[in-house]
């Protein structure tokens, strides 16, 4: 067995940054504690090689002999050959086949564009405008735009608004919105009826507030910090419980995912006089689950291994695709964004850190959890939420792979040093100023140039980190290939372009490991910092690879 001890150095090294982690689940060893427990380390690693096999408790990265009983293999031809055989690897290893058996291990998924190609709540959030499926009063719709927003009387110059506010946006939503509570009847949860969403399409004022409603999210998400744009979609759906939610997510469903992907433009009416004045937003069409997730959770689920989402929309959104998918029986359980309930349940436009709950999976459909998440599930939060809601399930260690697609996923699947396995779901548009696109180079690296397979990479301390391709034309599939032919695109790529191969070209100069590459390109740098003469980076802080110790 290769052993570098610059690798066994990330089980005790404090990582900078790292105070965000301080309760007892994070807390470090002294220095010389950290010297000591390394060399038993080493020593346990040489006694090992001695051994026929180990036995390893659920969390720990050690490898462990290949199970004999095995359950259901990846076979579809939808895989890449490298994600075909880092699962069945995965499987190999950690897996525990057979009625009444359990491996005590789990995994950890992230959903929209991960599990599904597109954005779930993002459509949804879509069919509720096309429908009018709010619950939200005339009077209340002004305050809750704009919550969240630090300044709501910021000039939006540098973005294309000259002289224009938030609180320009709100008041022209808002009046747009109260216009046609007031004409048309039926705007609730459950939508306004077909008659009227046949008129709603030619009416200048529904063109006014859904195409404005879908373009502040837009800007939301350009000119705010994720903190707040993230929160915000799901406060549209104030006032309606999770079920409703669910329901509405049903229903959008039934009509998104049978549709092709096409991309489709909104301008708002330039006769209406408002503060903002006329603008367009554009959306992309269609939104599914592509054929393989079923059997990449089936396979999971059959080898006894525990299958979670950990996803930045609300639960009703996530678990009514779940359901509609045909994904349910494959399931643990969902944690989600998760605003503030009123009285009677319903959503309000705040969000909850301290009861907010995820939910089981179970024979009777959905079981609330008792454990609250205690963080927003993007970015370091969804590490956050697996520590707290999560990890306790399992005597507090961490999950044995990820599945992610961008940078709200990249501190979970970077983070534990549980992780041997990580499939991301190539978008092909990820830059090297987000996660995805440095996941995305890290993998080639490994492959190409480390030439790892899974039991290489644990071996030398690390998370194999796989690509997986898709074609998002036409209704949406997986592709036996690491590249992705975009919408509205016939060739593949694998980067989003010349900066993604230069960094990667900066790492094998280099001759860099794993953990060089997180530390040094996931936090920004300008120009000049990176040393690329291109701006890196996508995090303000980052506590480092492999810098969650559970269980110790």
């Amino acid at each position: 067995m290769l052993i570098k001890l610059q690798h066994l150095d990330y089980f005790y090294n404090k990582r900078k940054n790292s105070n965000k982690y301080n309760n007892k689940r994070y807390t470090r060893a002294g220095r010389t504690l950290r010297v000591m427990t390394a060399l038993a380390l080493i020593a346990a690693m040489i006694l090992s090689l001695c051994a026929c096999g180990s036995s390893v408790e659920g969390g720990n990265r050690e490898n462990k002999a290949p199970n004999k009983d095995k359950g259901m293999r990846l076979s579809g031809k939808c895989w890449t050959d490298d994600v075909r055989t880092g699962v069945n690897d995965m499987l190999d290893i950690y897996g525990a086949a057979g009625k009444g058996k359990s491996s005590g291990e789990y995994v950890v998924f992230d959903f929209d564009n991960t599990c599904s190609i597109f954005d779930v709540e993002e459509q949804t959030f879509i069919y509720q405008l096309e429908t009018m499926s709010f619950a939200i009063q005339p009077y209340q719709m002004h305050e809750i735009l704009l919550t969240g927003i630090s300044d709501p009387n910021k000039d939006l110059k540098d973005h294309g608004y000259k002289g224009v506010t938030y609180d320009d946006w709100a008041q022209d939503i808002t009046d747009a919105y109260s216009n046609l509570w007031y004409r048309y009847s039926g705007i609730s949860a459950a939508g306004v009826s077909e008659e009227n969403m046949k008129l709603l399409k030619d009416d200048p004022y529904w063109q006014e507030f859904s195409t404005k409603l879908r373009a502040m999210y837009d800007l939301l998400c350009d000119a705010e910090s994720k903190d707040v744009a993230y929160p915000w979609i799901s406060y549209m759906f104030y006032g309606m419980s999770d079920d409703q939610v669910y329901e509405l997510t049903e229903r959008c469903l039934d009509v998104y995912s049978k549709v092709r992907t096409s991309k489709v433009t909104w301008r708002s009416p330039s006769d209406i006089d408002s503060r903002v004045g006329q603008v367009k937003v554009k959306w992309i069409k269609g939104v599914s689950v592509p054929s393989g997730i079923d059997e990449l959770w089936q396979a999971i689920s059959d080898n006894n291994i525990d299958v979670w989402v950990c996803s930045a929309s609300v639960p009703g959104v996530i678990r009514a695709a779940i359901d509609k998918f045909g994904l349910h029986d494959y399931c643990k359980g969902v944690t989600a964004m998760t605003p503030q309930t009123d009285y009677y349940g319903n959503y309000k436009n705040a969000y909850d850190y301290e009861t907010g709950y995820g939910y089981y999976a179970d024979e009777q459909g959905w079981t609330q959890m008792t454990t609250a998440t205690g963080a927003q599930t993007h970015g370091e939060g969804k590490a956050e939420a697996i520590v707290n809601a999560i990890s306790p399930e399992y005597n507090d260690h961490g999950p044995i792979a990820g599945f992610m697609d961008s940078t709200g996923d990249f501190n979970f699947c970077t983070e534990f040093d549980s992780l041997a396995l990580v499939i991301c779901f190539n978008r092909a548009d990820r830059k090297v100023t987000d996660g995805g696109g440095l996941i995305a180079e890290i993998a080639v690296y490994e492959k190409d140039t480390l030439g790892y397979d899974l039991e290489k990479a644990l071996e030398n301390g690390d998370t194999l980190y796989l690509l997986q391709g898709r074609n998002e034309n036409g209704l949406r599939r997986l592709r036996s290939s690491e590249m992705t032919i975009r919408y509205g695109k016939k060739g593949e790529k694998l980067f989003a372009g010349e900066k993604n191969e230069a960094q990667l070209q900066s790492m094998i100069d280099r001759d860099m490991t794993i953990w060089d590459i997180c530390d040094r390109y996931a936090v920004r740098a300008s120009e000049e910092d990176s040393g690329l003469g291109f701006r890196t980076g996508f995090l303000e802080t980052y506590s480092g690879y492999h810098s969650i110790h559970l269980g110790e």
